[in-house]
C-alpha cells in the first residue's frame, strides 16, 4: 500500500465496500484477451485459467472471482505459440461497492446473477432487490 498518492485515482481498494472477509487469491488469467481492468468479473475455464465473464457466463456452475488490479493479458496469442498465463489477484468473496463488477460485455449484474455471486460469497453494499426475494406471507 502507498503512503502517498493522487486523490482521486482508482486502485483496487476502491472495489471493497469492506475489506473484512475479502478473500484473496492469485488466478492465472487466460493469455489474450487483452488489458483487464480492476472489478472485471472472472470465470474459471476447464483450463484453469480464467477469462473475463460475459453475462451469459455468470450461472451456478461457474467458479467465479473479482479482478482485484488492471492486468494485461497481452493481444491474441497466434498459432504454435507458446505463452505464460499472466497472474493476478482476484476476490472470490468480499462485500463490493454495488455497481464496481462489470461482466466482460459491460452489461450491469441483474438482481439474478447477483444472488448467484451471492451464493459465492461475493455481495455489495446495497440491500438487495426483491425480485430474487419473496418477502411476503400470504395467510391460510
Amino acid at each position: 500500500m502507498e503512503i502517498y498518492a493522487v486523490v482521486g485515482k482508482k486502485s483496487y481498494a476502491n472495489l471493497l465496500a469492506d475489506p473484512t472477509g475479502a478473500d484473496a487469491i492469485i488466478v492465472p488469467c487466460t493469455p489474450g484477451k487483452g488489458s483487464l481492468k480492476a472489478g472485471a468479473l472472472l470465470v474459471r475455464e476447464a483450463s484453469g485459467l480464467y477469462s473475463p465473464a460475459a453475462s451469459a457466463g455468470v450461472v451456478d456452475t461457474a467458479m467465479l472471482a473479482v479482478l482485484a488490479e488492471d492486468v494485461d493479458t497481452g493481444d491474441a496469442v497466434a498459432s504454435g505459440t507458446t505463452v505464460t498465463a499472466e497472474n493476478a489477484k482476484a476476490y472470490r468473496a468480499g462485500c463490493f461497492i454495488d455497481g464496481m463488477v462489470k461482466t466482460s460485455d459491460n452489461v450491469a449484474l441483474t438482481a439474478a446473477q447477483k444472488l448467484i455471486l451471492r451464493k459465492q460469497g461475493i455481495t455489495f453494499d446495497k440491500a438487495q432487490s426483491t425480485e430474487t426475494v419473496t418477502n411476503t406471507v400470504t395467510g391460510s
